[in-house]
């Protein structure tokens, strides 16, 4: 226990020494970002995009239609697509910040470890659950937090970050894979392709924001009947593909909105072409309307996550590689 307790106070302290902005700092490291807030957040809908969060400090829940997950001290989350949640910060302070540590995850990359992992070891025993979502969370075994420990290290030197950094988060995909939760997704990708379907209609929503969707186009797109592919969506993400896709355009929307666009500019890249139903959309959604979004943009001028960050984060959250 003592150990443990090191490790955490280490990690902390890692964690203290590089995320030294309020919201998502950037690292030398692709795949790599921390985090720091030192206020609670309120209940709110976004959108996260895959990833592990590994928690230090403070607590952040998430809610998914009815479930709940949640990471902070010595807790992780990891989401293997980019799912629609309502997130709450409840445990956060300047004197005691929630500290995280985020590492993106590619599918592909995922993908390939599998294929490893299947040349040494036998297929992940079928899990006793039908529970085929994309999203857990759990208190971090010392494997993963050695790890993470490990990564966050080579931060302090730009040599072994830039020799080691990549390795060690290939150690990390494997730890979780190994995870008894991990290998129920392993299994589910591995055994019945389900997560990769649901990627490749997922990705093509992100992909096609200023384009109007449909579950028929989307089951064709995946070689599924639209049934099976509309039963298979909800398993995994929890909401239905039309909901997705409008939680998706209207997250997106507000992010430009918060990067400059007027609120006209902002509903016409995301697919609508009447700015009333994007404002009535946005409210309910948000509880605010897009233009007092704008209101706040104006008088900040500076959003909490620096955009270099947001915009590389979204880049490298991408779920299926154009090449496969």
């Amino acid at each position: 226990m003592e150990d443990r307790s090191r490790k955490i106070s280490e990690l902390i302290s890692l964690l203290e020494r590089h995320a030294v902005r309020e919201g998502l700092n950037s690292t030398s490291i692709d795949n790599l970002f921390l985090g720091r807030a030192t206020q609670p957040d309120p209940l709110q809908p976004q959108i996260y995009p895959p990833s592990i969060v590994i928690g230090a400090q403070g607590r952040k829940v998430v809610y998914l239609e009815g479930k709940r997950y949640e990471y902070g001290a010595g807790k992780m989350m990891a989401l293997f697509v980019p799912m629609v949640v309502a997130c709450e910060g409840v445990e956060a302070s300047p004197e005691k910040p929630m500290l995280t540590a985020i590492i993106t995850i590619d599918l592909n990359r995922i993908t390939e470890m599998i294929l490893n992992m299947e040349r040494l070891a036998p297929s992940p025993i079928k899990p006793d659950t039908d529970d085929a979502s994309a999203i857990f969370s759990a208190p971090i075994k010392d494997n993963l937090l050695d790890a993470v420990i490990r990564l966050l290290r080579t931060l302090d030197n730009p040599g072994e970050a830039a020799i080691l950094g990549q390795s060690i988060i290939d150690e990390i995909y494997f730890r979780i894979l190994s995870e008894e939760q991990g290998g129920r997704f392993r299994y589910l990708l591995q055994q019945r392709g389900q997560i990769q379907q649901i990627a490749r209609a997922v990705e093509y929503i992100h992909q096609n924001l200023d384009k109007p969707v449909s579950v028929d186009e989307l089951a064709d797109i995946v070689n599924m009947s639209s049934s099976g592919f509309y039963k298979k969506f909800k398993q995994v993400m929890y909401v239905s593909p039309l909901q997705y896709a409008k939680a998706v355009k209207l997250n997106r929307a507000q992010a430009y909105i918060m990067d400059g666009k007027s609120v006209t500019e902002a509903s016409s890249m995301v697919g609508y072409n009447n700015l009333a139903q994007f404002s009535r959309e946005y409210k309910r959604y948000f509880g605010i309307l897009p233009s007092a979004t704008r209101m706040q943009y104006e008088a900040n001028r500076k959003p909490s996550i620096p955009t270099a960050s947001l915009r590389r984060l979204r880049r490298q959250s991408s779920i299926v590689n154009r090449k496969s």
